[in-house]
């Protein structure tokens, strides 16, 4: 088995974070992994996008136009910037959050991107975060309610191999507050009305 991910926001989101978490995952179930980071101006709200790539052999982390199998969206326009990357048939987390970029008024910020998406051909499967976050008390766990989301549809989903990367990466971080906010995304995925049947098309 090989694949490829995709993860994009904007700065202070925990993006980079999440993106160690995953390969620790994939490192820990026997895959070789091979990671990237392009980020802007972090502090500022910039555009931030790591690619994860992996399998039994990976040559290199970049990822070309319309290779990625997944891509977990931590910001609604963001997704829109790197869909590209994104192969036909493909699947999207997103965060159903919007933040306008500097100079951009709320009015102009694209309008129903989940279903452009779909009408793209990807499946697509939001998750509210912050109402999940805000549920659980803490809002700065964004990274680790979409971990939990992406935990119960990935090929790897043994929750032990998870938990433990989390814990790994997280360690000294508010770590049993971000567990409370990864088993609560896992959770919800778990629960929609229809589950996908083929999981990750690389499967």
């Amino acid at each position: 088995m090989k694949g490829s991910i995709i993860l994009c926001g904007v700065g202070g989101m925990g993006i980079l974070k999440a993106s160690e978490i995953i390969a620790e995952v994939l490192l820990q179930s026997g895959f070789l992994v091979r990671q990237s980071e392009v980020h802007g101006m972090a502090q500022r709200g910039g555009s931030v996008v790591t690619h994860l790539r992996f399998g039994k052999e990976a040559y290199a982390p970049l990822l070309s136009k319309g290779e990625a199998d997944f891509m977990l969206a931590f910001e609604e326009m963001e997704t829109l910037r790197y869909l590209q990357y994104l192969k036909k048939g493909g699947i999207v987390l997103l965060n159903t959050i919007r933040i306008c970029p500097p100079g951009i008024e709320m009015k102009q910020y694209p309008q129903e991107i989940a279903k452009i998406l779909q009408t793209h051909g990807f499946t697509v499967i939001p998750l509210n975060v912050t109402e999940i976050s805000l549920q659980i008390g803490d809002i700065r766990t964004t990274n680790t309610v979409l971990l939990g989301g992406l935990s119960a549809i990935f090929p790897v989903n043994d929750l032990c191999i998870w938990k433990k990367a989390v814990e790994k990466i997280l360690a000294g971080k508010n770590l049993s507050q971000n567990l409370i906010a990864f088993e609560a995304g896992r959770r919800y995925v778990e629960s929609l009305p229809s589950p996908m049947e083929s999981k990750f098309p690389w499967a």
